[in-house]
């Protein structure tokens, strides 16, 4: 009995330290995934305040994100919710939405993007505490929602763990207050927008839809529908009077934001796009904007599945990316980001 209980408090430990299963940990199944981003940058921004940290965690949950094991995502991010790692999370969390420019976008949670008013101060040396403070009075779902945007940029297309050092050792405080009209220039860009060869859309009421993509403020692709008008009501004024789409003026400094009420419905079986609708507040129907079926290019899907959102963008005529970016810079342009539903 003894010896029994020996061996399930050794796998109890080896799960904690490798963020495996207590099943996997206790059957010597348990694995680790190499190599390990080297963590020491958490030392190096203020949002941790001089706690101690464990960089171990922190590295065997954005390697376990990298390769995408989700038993150890699981796992370890149930660790790091913990109160005694939570100057870790505000660290990890800290080095993207205090440090990198722009890091906490339109796919951030309402969480991430107040706390990032924190972090950025923190940056700066201001309210250093307050920013530690924050995350360690967030309730559990609120702590998750920050740990999630974090590492959708460690994991992700962020910045790699020496790059952020790079930019914490090269960028001083005086870079970190410059106001954001004083550097706009830089980021004064049109969005990359392409489409898949369809010269007649997808009917379906009164819109056709053209496929494509767009690339966010990031640098990762995006999934496109270009709404076409097909019928006098459908518009400008229709998108966004009835669909409360707003203005967007085509610039990646100015990417639409998400509305989690907007539905992009595809069928997993046929890989076809179903519904575009908007919900109520009690998850009903109240916009059905498109409705068919049409067969998703394989590129497209791939790009919806891993993303898992769209933007949406009209009206457009014709549809061709200059006459998108047109439209956008002459003002009549709306758009927004749908989330994307798989049945």
């Amino acid at each position: 009995m003894v010896k029994k209980h020996g061996k399930r408090q050794r796998a109890r430990a080896k799960a904690q330290r490798t963020g495996a299963g207590y099943a996997s940990a206790a059957a010597g199944t348990a694995h680790e995934h190499t190599p390990l981003p080297d963590m020491g940058v958490l030392a190096s921004v203020p949002h941790g305040c001089g706690r101690p940290l464990d960089p171990g965690l922190a590295a065997r949950l954005v390697a376990a994100c990298r390769t995408a094991c989700r038993p150890c995502q699981t796992s370890l991010a149930r660790q790091m919710l913990l109160p005694e790692n939570r100057a870790t999370l505000a660290a990890l969390a800290g080095t993207v939405f205090g440090i990198l420019p722009a890091a906490a976008g339109a796919f951030a949670s309402e969480t991430t993007r107040t706390w990032a008013l924190l972090a950025r101060a923190a940056a700066a040396e201001r309210q250093v505490e307050a920013a530690l403070a924050a995350v360690e009075a967030m309730a559990e779902p609120q702590a998750s929602e920050l740990l999630e945007d974090a590492l959708d940029h460690w994991a992700v297309g962020g910045a790699s763990p020496e790059e952020i050092a790079d930019m914490v050792q090269v960028i001083g405080l005086q870079d970190l207050g410059i106001e954001p009209e004083e550097d706009a220039g830089e980021d004064d860009a049109y969005a990359d927008i392409a489409l898949f060869a369809d010269s007649k859309g997808f009917a379906g009421g009164d819109y056709a839809l053209h496929l494509g993509f767009v690339e966010m403020p990031d640098g990762r692709p995006l999934p496109l529908i270009a709404f076409e008008a097909r019928t006098d009501r459908a518009g400008l004024e229709d998108l966004r009077g009835r669909c409360g789409w707003r203005p967007w003026n085509g610039r990646a400094d100015a990417f639409p934001g998400l509305d989690v009420n907007w539905r992009v419905r595809v069928h997993i079986g046929t890989q076809a796009l179903e519904e575009l609708a908007h919900t109520d507040a009690e998850g009903w129907d109240d916009i059905r904007l498109w409705r068919g079926e049409a067969k998703m290019p394989g590129e497209w899907w791939d790009l919806l599945d891993v993303a898992g959102h769209a933007l949406l963008c009209g009206p457009v005529a014709p549809a061709d990316p200059n006459a998108i970016l047109a439209a956008a810079e002459a003002g009549q342009m709306s758009a927004v980001v749908a989330r994307a539903r798989f049945s």
